[in-house]
């Protein structure tokens, strides 16, 4: 991200930034689970039960908040060999329509997420962790990528090509 982008300025700045550390830490916790436990079968012959299911939840929550903070940097894979070929008009369009099944998409997981949690109980069998901690990555992605939708929704009427 370069240091002159509006995404740098003010509380979207902050919050993608606490969000790329956050992501970082993940990824170091999940690096020292595994590494542990790697280093525990082949040189001591002994495997950390608690290892596998950490990196497991460490790994969800990093992939799902790495997609937040990629939706906030407008970072998101996209095949745009036929929009940019495509005349402005229909371009727009498309943008809309794709920002559209975004929204869709967003609301029906956390409508689902509502469903899932309501008396949902277990844990995880070695570390005992809550499972709606496990799916609560899931809206806290969404909602993430929610506010980088609206964002991209307020450039694309603000600006004249999309």
């Amino acid at each position: 991200m370069s240091a002159d982008t509006p995404a740098t300025r003010g509380l979207l700045g902050w919050l993608r930034q606490t969000l790329e550390i956050a992501a970082g830490l993940l990824v170091l916790g999940v690096v020292f689970c595994v590494t542990a436990n790697v280093f525990g079968r082949f040189v001591l012959n002994y495997s950390y039960t608690w290892a596998e299911e950490l990196s497991r939840v460490l790994f969800i929550w990093l992939v799902l908040l790495g997609a937040g903070v990629g939706s906030l940097g407008n970072e998101h894979v996209a095949v745009t060999f036929f929009r940019d070929k495509a005349p402005a008009g229909l371009r727009k369009a498309a943008a809309l329509l794709s920002i559209a099944i975004v929204y869709v998409v967003c609301i029906c997981i956390l409508l689902g997420f509502n469903e899932v949690i309501s008396g949902y109980t277990s844990a995880t069998p070695m570390l005992g962790i809550p499972q709606t901690f496990l799916y609560s990555a899931m809206p806290v992605m969404a909602i993430l990528t929610i506010i980088a939708n609206t964002i991209a929704l307020v450039g694309l009427f603000r600006s004249k090509t999309p």
